[in-house]
């Protein structure tokens, strides 16, 4: 029986020194064999996304608002007109901070007095006010931010706020949510403020339909009366996609005077805040918020760049 030559695999620097390459057998390959699969660093989906919104925002001419996590009960609560007794304040509504428990508003202290007057009897906003003895102590407890309105109010407070102007942020709110598949403990928003004389809910209702098309895909809207203490009229916005159904993003309206004007704004104010992370839920096609922030290999790998 003839010996079945022995195939080389690889062409080394011996076999070509000694001439033997010539009379080896090398081993045939089949370059259309699958190989296995590489897994390339990429960018998370979430970050991109977030980076592709900021982007178009700042195309449209808004300017960015920063701030941190831990914000006054001044800031995300009073100056948005919101009363000391609201349950929202509530341990089961708000994350509060344990050491410092309380901060500093000795920079605020003009806006701190209109702030306080209007809440106890309208000040000069036409307003009868909420009627109760506000509580300086109270508004400079410390919390977790429970939404990014707290920035808008900053901007609206600063001496550097340009009329006309817009401005947005996309912060990290905390809530102390059940976890489910539209509900996270931590979550983003991104907020948004326009300031011009000539505003009207008709403006207010073309911005959140440019978002809800435009970044998150949706194929129509639809938006319904709502309520919150900072804002009339008040709406909320839900978007329909193909396949997908029904999904709410988040309320919008324009500020009350009982913000704007103790915070030195005579002009109105249209503002909104969405929840970004549903907004990409809704781009990548995902029917549970946890998985935008999952530590799984397999979805981080096989989800597509968008």
């Amino acid at each position: 029986m003839a010996k079945a030559a022995e195939e080389v695999t690889q062409l080394t620097p011996e076999l070509i020194i000694s001439g033997k390459w010539r009379t080896s057998k090398l081993q045939k390959y089949n370059i259309k064999a699958p190989v296995a699969k590489t897994w390339p660093g990429k960018k998370h989906p979430y970050l991109s996304f977030l980076e592709e919104v900021r982007t178009k925002l700042v195309t449209l001419g808004f300017k960015e608002m920063i701030g941190t996590n831990v914000e006054t009960s001044f800031f995300n609560f009073e100056a948005l007109y919101t009363p000391q007794d609201h349950p929202a304040r509530e341990i089961f509504g708000i994350y509060f901070v344990k050491a410092p428990e309380f901060g500093d508003l000795s920079a605020y202290e003009a806006a701190v007095a209109n702030v306080k007057a209007t809440h106890e009897n309208g000040w000069r906003t036409g307003s009868s006010g909420w009627g109760y003895k506000y509580s300086l102590q109270e508004a400079k407890r410390l919390i977790l931010r429970g939404h990014g309105t707290c920035l808008s109010a900053r901007t609206l407070l600063s001496e550097n706020l340009e009329v006309p102007s817009r401005y947005f942020s996309i912060a990290r709110c905390y809530r102390p949510e059940v976890t489910d598949k539209t509900h996270l403990s931590e979550f983003n928003q991104v907020e948004g403020i326009v300031v011009d004389e000539k505003l009207n809910l008709r403006d207010l209702l073309g911005v959140l339909s440019k978002f809800a098309i435009e970044i998150a895909g949706a194929d129509k809207v639809r938006f319904k009366p709502d309520y919150f203490p900072f804002t009339e009229p008040s709406v909320e916005l839900s978007a329909y996609k193909e396949g997908y159904g029904w999904i709410e993003f988040g309320g919008s309206g324009i500020f009350r005077p009982e913000v704007t004007l103790p915070l030195g704004v005579k002009e109105p104010v249209i503002a909104w805040g969405l929840g970004v992370d549903r907004l990409f839920m809704m781009r990548a096609g995902i029917d549970d918020i946890r998985c935008i922030f999952s530590q799984s290999l397999d979805w981080l790998r096989r989800k597509e760049v968008i």
